[in-house]
């Protein structure tokens, strides 16, 4: 939760990730639909090829969220 101006807002956003690397497989492959992970890098713009731009997360770390289960 975030407060702004006094009121409590739930904040979250869906983006594409990018990671990269022969060291990164490991973790992508063990990541399914559903997965609670959290992911440290930084934002960047893509321009698609039809001409129009996203923002896209370009992952140096990924680490898989414990459930507890």
């Amino acid at each position: 939760m975030q407060e702004e101006a006094g009121f409590h807002r739930q904040a979250w956003c869906q983006m594409p990730v990018i990671i990269s690397g022969h060291e990164n497989q490991a973790i992508t492959h063990s990541i399914t639909v559903g997965s609670a992970v959290t992911v440290q890098g930084f934002i960047s713009c893509h321009k698609a090829k039809n001409g129009l731009s996203k923002m896209v997360l370009h992952a140096e770390q990924i680490d898989l969220i414990d459930s507890g289960d």
